[in-house]
């Protein structure tokens, strides 16, 4: 009764009428106790990202009518980052390849900041009263490494610094959330300057963009493909994992680079995290399921009525796959089976279930339950993820980008960067 009913559960906690009945909720509230329209901006002082969106809440700042507090946090806890230092190196990396498109600043100096130097530049922004302005000045000097500015500066207590930090993590947790780079709004989270776009929306639709102003932040998009033909491919791997909403959100997109880039598609699926003896805290899987559900709308994909695959669906998916990859319909398998478990709450480990997805990827049954259950594919998925993570990658969606030579010439993580593999696909291509 209970795997019956949580598609069910799952399409209402993700469902636009739950989501607008919280909205109005909060607004009454609001409303009767005269507040204006508070946004509370978590900044970790260490994180990329956040240097990143204080740099365009400066501007958000002026461009709406509301109330930005900023709260300093400490990196989110071991269970949330199980690769702290591959985020910690992916996170430089990424903040300084985005960063142009954004019309905002960040050079990776290769490294973390110093415990010694982060202090500082806590000390400085407490000093201030924790202003955006502030902070996106002060972060500059941090990441640069400038510690004589930042010593220069005001400065309050070690004391007082980590205080205001402790305070900060306890109000993330309490309102739901466990990132540095993130904004909190009337019962709803923002992470870094990927989902500001969403935050303005709201606001505009609340009435407060100040007259003159324009929104700050809006979605990228992959670019059109130069006019003239390409003289050599390119090989792009791709790393799913089907027990991954944003794997499968990735999908059709992913399947459909081909068609307008040279590029030769190798699907490379790997085990799900959970199944992999790496934790997801419940915190962390709440948010995923929301964020899933609006970047789903935007991009017009069904989803919110889940089967989860962790476990047999999934080993059961996988054991068909070589057969599938061999029909050129690797990826066709994957995008059924998770259409299936992520919007349409089909048991999709069940032999009926698993029968509807292979003949939905347009391949024989007869055929595939030959082959079904067996063990073959387990070595094949850790070598994909052994050369994911030797590229600096562990989470999925995962891209690696290959010259004709077969080198590496770039590699990115997440469905929010296919727009910047694009425009790689054709530097690489100049």
């Amino acid at each position: 009764m209970t795997s019956r009913l949580r598609p069910f559960i799952t399409s209402v906690f993700t469902g636009r009428r739950l989501q607008n009945i919280k909205r109005g909720l909060h607004e009454m509230k609001r409303r009767v106790s005269g507040r204006s329209h508070q946004v509370v901006y978590f900044h970790q002082i260490d994180d990329p990202y956040s240097h990143l969106l204080v740099q365009a809440l400066a501007r958000v700042q002026s461009s709406y009518d509301i109330d930005l507090q900023l709260r300093i946090v400490p990196p989110p806890a071991d269970d949330a980052a199980p690769e702290r230092t591959a985020l910690e190196d992916y996170s430089r990396r990424d903040a300084a390849a985005i960063a142009p498109f954004y019309d905002l600043q960040f050079d990776d100096p290769g490294n973390q900041p110093t415990a010694e130097i982060c202090q500082l530049a806590e000390r400085a922004l407490v000093a201030t009263g924790n202003k955006v302005s502030a902070a996106a000045e002060i972060g500059a000097a941090l990441w640069s490494g400038d510690s004589q500015t930042l010593s220069k500066l005001p400065l309050v207590s070690d004391t007082l610094a980590a205080e205001q930090q402790e305070t900060g993590r306890r109000e993330r947790e309490a309102l739901g959330h466990y990132l540095g780079g993130t904004l909190y709004y009337a019962g709803e989270w923002y992470w870094g300057v990927d989902r500001l776009p969403y935050l303005e929306e709201r606001l505009i639709q609340a009435g407060l963009q100040r007259s003159g102003h324009r929104q700050v932040v809006k979605f990228q998009s992959r670019p059109a493909f130069m006019s003239k033909p390409a003289q050599r491919r390119l090989t792009l791997e791709f790393y799913p994992s089907i027990r991954s909403p944003y794997s499968y959100i990735s999908m059709p997109e992913t399947l459909d680079l081909p068609d307008h880039y040279p590029v030769d598609l190798i699907v490379r699926p790997v085990l799900p995290m959970v199944m992999r003896d790496l934790p997801v805290p419940a915190v962390k899987g709440r948010y995923i399921m929301r964020d899933t559900k609006r970047e789903a709308d935007r991009l017009g994909m069904p989803f919110g009525h889940i089967f989860d695959p962790v476990g047999d669906p999934v080993r059961r998916c996988y054991s068909l796959f070589a057969m599938a990859d061999e029909a050129g319909k690797g990826g066709e398998l994957l995008l059924a089976f998770c259409k299936m478990a992520w919007s349409e709450g089909i048991d999709v480990g069940s032999d009926q279930g698993i029968k509807l997805v292979v003949e939905r990827a347009g391949l024989d049954w007869s055929a595939a339950s030959e082959v079904l259950d067996n063990t073959d594919w387990e070595g094949p998925m850790e070598e994909n993820r052994v050369q994911m993570m030797a590229s600096g990658l562990w989470g999925v969606p995962s891209y690696r980008l290959l010259d004709d030579k077969g080198r590496e010439v770039f590699s990115c993580w997440g469905r929010d960067r296919i727009w910047l593999l694009a425009h790689e696909i054709q530097k690489a291509l100049v």
